[in-house]
């Protein structure tokens, strides 16, 4: 057959017009961020772009002519060093079901999402994959043509935000709680207020003095309750919000504790109490906020006195252990059941416990307790057993300066 000028030249152009289309198809596969590659009917890769080799962090060198999840650092070849399609996990393993697939049904499979631990640079890596497989026509043979793209920035970034979301919905349903909590804990000393005004109103000309008194006294009991559980909300707020800011000094620790004492051996008296200060021979200055951490102190030994019989001992002991300045509040009083404390800490959270002198309590004394001691660097825990007492303890780094000891 005779070909004249004109075919020849139009064969010349389509031959070029060719290599310039595989050229550009070439820079295109190789500038693509999906890691695209040919596997053979054994399942054995025998092309790869450029991006490949970045998702898989792997050399053409290690790759070309290897089984797939070999190439790919499947973490079940490596880990029990078998071939891909011998490993446990191979007749599991729905990426090679897939391969499988597209050569025997020519079943494609479009961006099926993969989750498999692969070792990259010989380090065991969680890849979050998206694949898809087509059957083609390649040199004339059969090859299976795969698409992966790595979303594991973005699945890694979702689950963040998706435990973020768990987090503030725990956190929204424990506000709600808390809410519900501080209403019902404000609404008894607010509807006595009321009740008790309104009854003074209806009979103050009928009332003697004593009992005028004796209303007014109530309702202040219940006011005082009121402002106290308000004060707590707002201190308990402050600290959630990371507004809490602490006025740190250095403090003669064991010469703070005994001002703290004399304010409370007042109330110990009057259930016939006594408060015992026991001393290590040394304790270092520390660093606090005197009136946060007296806070503390004052809610512990309230406590002890509230919740212990008359004419029993409060002993409080301060030691020096491993850098930290310890404070024990150790009562004799009722006890607390073991299934109860590990709720102690938490807002609201009362035990069975009942006060013996009919003292009231917020139920946030001992939280507020918790995260002050916590922004100091320190720990508070409880050691308790019914009918023998309590011990309420919190440690406090210290400074290794020693001061001069004031005994009890």
């Amino acid at each position: 057959m005779v070909t004249n000028g004109k075919e020849r030249r139009i064969m010349k152009i389509n031959i070029r017009d060719l290599r310039e289309s595989n050229e550009f198809l070439n820079i295109l596969l190789d500038n693509v961020n999906s890691a695209i590659f040919l596997i053979d009917p054994t399942i054995r890769i025998t092309s790869i772009n450029d991006a490949f080799t970045s998702v898989f962090q792997n050399d053409r060198s290690n790759i070309l002519g290897e089984l797939c999840g070999n190439a790919l650092g499947c973490s079940y070849s490596v880990e029990e060093g078998k071939n891909c399609g011998e490993t446990s996990n191979c007749n599991k393993c729905e990426f090679r079901e897939s391969l499988l697939g597209a050569f025997m049904q020519n079943i494609p499979v479009d961006r099926q999402s993969l989750t498999r631990e692969y070792y990259i640079r010989g380090v065991k890596t969680t890849k979050y994959l998206q694949y898809s497989t087509r059957l083609i026509k390649f040199n004339g043979q059969e090859m299976a043509l795969v698409i992966v793209d790595d979303i594991t920035s973005l699945e890694e970034q979702r689950l963040v935000l998706a435990k973020q979301n768990e987090m503030l919905t725990d956190l929204n349903e424990q506000k709600n709680l808390f809410l519900g909590m501080a209403a019902h804990d404000l609404r008894n000393p607010i509807a006595s207020i009321k009740g008790l005004s309104e009854l003074m109103l209806e009979i103050h000309e009928t009332l003697k003095p004593e009992e005028t008194i004796e209303f007014l006294q109530m309702m202040n009991s219940a006011s005082v309750h009121s402002l106290q559980l308000i004060n707590d909300l707002l201190t308990i707020s402050k600290i959630e919000a990371g507004k809490l800011d602490l006025k740190r000094e250095k403090v003669n620790y064991v010469a703070f504790l005994k001002g703290i004492l004399k304010v409370n051996q007042f109330f110990a008296r009057n259930k016939q109490m006594t408060l015992y200060l026991h001393v290590d021979e040394k304790i270092p200055q520390i660093d606090i906020d005197k009136d946060k951490i007296g806070q503390v102190v004052d809610n512990l030994i309230s406590n002890a006195i509230k919740y212990s019989f008359q004419g029993t001992n409060i002993n409080i002991v301060v030691e020096f252990k491993n850098n930290q300045v310890i404070t024990h509040i150790i009562d004799q009083g009722q006890g607390i059941p073991q299934n109860e404390l590990p709720l102690i800490f938490q807002e609201f959270q009362k035990t069975s416990v009942r006060s013996t002198g009919g003292e009231s309590s917020t139920g946030l004394g001992l939280a507020i307790a918790k995260k002050i001691v916590e922004r100091h660097g320190g720990k508070i825990s409880v050691h308790s057993e019914v009918g023998k007492g309590s011990d309420f303890f919190f440690s406090i780094p210290a400074e290794l300066q020693f001061e001069n000891q004031i005994h009890s």
